[in-house]
């Protein structure tokens, strides 16, 4: 179970930036070990973007993320639900050929498009108009 510091940390690894009307989410070095863990990141993004009338760009920092396999189908669930309701669109990136294969696979089953980049500016490119 995540303890109250650690939570608090999950909650400033959010951050939008209204003038891109872009949404940043730094997993670096996060680890999900728990349903709770989905749920809470869920909640937090929901907080953050349910009161814009739009929808949000959104690039996500998977350096060094760390997800238990059997929470894999929750989480990209729990992804894909965001992507509905509050993201136009959607970059991801890490250094890791490994992450980016896996969770990209996972990705997949959900029909969406896993669009895993090797670097914060190439996944900043990726969504220029």
């Amino acid at each position: 179970m995540t303890n109250p510091a650690e939570e608090k940390k999950l909650e400033k690894r959010f951050s939008y930036d209204p003038e891109k009307n872009r949404f940043y989410v730094n997993f670096e070095n996060y680890s999900i070990d728990s349903e709770r863990d989905i749920h809470r990141i869920e909640f937090l993004v929901a907080e953050q973007l349910s009161h814009l009338d739009k929808r949000v760009d959104a690039i996500v920092n998977y350096e060094n993320f760390n997800i238990k396999q059997d929470l894999m189908q929750n989480y990209t669930n729990m992804v894909n639900r965001l992507m509905e309701h509050f993201y136009a669109g959607v970059t991801r990136y890490t250094t890791s050929a490994s992450l980016r294969e896996e969770l990209g696979k996972s990705l997949q089953q959900q029909q969406v498009k896993p669009n895993f980049y090797s670097s914060n500016e190439d996944a900043e490119r990726a969504l220029q108009p």
